[in-house]
């Protein structure tokens, strides 16, 4: 009898410790599983925060309908739409807003969800600069010194991107190297003395 109680006991102890040993025991989960999860979990957010992103534009916030138009181009919180893209950018440059002049401007030197044209998106680029928009700044540089949208002026276009260079916006320092016009070793106000007297 006592071997019987002991047993029992035994039992019950094993079958209230089962809970505890699958919560800290070896219980595995697939990194596609991990994953699944997390991308669900993203989604989510990114859905509530475009919506946000709607409201508040509706209600003229410009630094918002930037937001919302980074998301329509990149397909946050639902489907990538450059159309709607380009309105919300469009929205956030009437209002002043650098970082929208600049989206616009690349849609439209790309042509997406409006069409291509080098002329406006160099205008847009240079709005978003006046704005004072560094990326805006660095692209209109680039505009100006290959001529892209409009007349050359290397000088001008050398300056705007050694400033956005010089303020660590990377992608302009890659451009002035690839462009043959960027030497660490050189004194930069120089190389522009140098530029502008070629042109």
């Amino acid at each position: 009898m006592r071997i019987a109680a002991t047993a029992l006991s035994i039992l019950v102890l094993a079958v209230a410790a089962l809970p505890a040993t699958a919560q800290y025991g070896d219980v595995k989960r697939t990194q596609a599983e991990i994953a699944l999860e997390e991308a669900r979990s993203s989604l989510e957010g990114n859905r509530a925060a475009r919506s946000d992103a709607l409201t508040a534009c509706a209600s003229r916030d410009y630094d918002a309908c930037f937001r919302l138009g980074d998301m329509y181009r990149r397909g946050m919180g639902g489907l990538q739409d450059y159309e709607k893209a380009a309105e919300a950018y469009r929205k956030s440059c009437n209002g002043k807003n650098g970082e929208g002049c600049a989206g616009l401007a690349y849609l439209t030197t790309h042509g997406r969800g409006v069409d291509a044209d080098p002329v406006k998106a160099r205008v847009l680029y240079e709005k978003s600069c006046d704005y004072g928009e560094l990326s805006g700044c660095a692209a209109y540089g680039n505009m100006l010194y290959t001529g892209q949208g409009g007349s050359k002026n290397v000088a001008k276009g050398q300056r705007l991107l050694q400033d956005a260079c010089d303020r660590d916006y990377e992608w302009a320092c890659d451009r002035l190297t690839g462009l043959g016009a960027y030497q660490p070793d050189d004194d930069t106000w120089q190389r522009l003395k140098d530029a502008k007297s070629r042109y």
